[in-house]
């Protein structure tokens, strides 16, 4: 790592750069939280359409028979 300027290390309060990186490292792991969070949602949200699609096809079958009475012809 290349050592700062001279005079920089005067100028800068004791920690700051400490302060600093920590306040980056808060957020990233603020920011991964946040995502996963998402990423469970979404899940969610696509194991409900999943469970949707597969029944749409029985759906579609009791709708067809509610509209057709069957005869002795078929």
């Amino acid at each position: 790592m290349p050592a700062l300027p001279p005079g920089l290390t005067e100028w800068l309060p004791s920690g700051f750069v400490t302060a600093f990186l920590g306040l980056i490292w808060y957020e990233q792991k603020a920011g991964e939280a946040r995502l996963n969070r998402r990423i469970d949602e979404l899940r969610e949200d696509q194991k409900e359409l999943r469970e949707k699609v597969d029944a749409l096809p029985w759906k579609l079958m009791e709708l067809l028979r509610a509209n057709q009475p069957v005869t002795p012809e078929r």
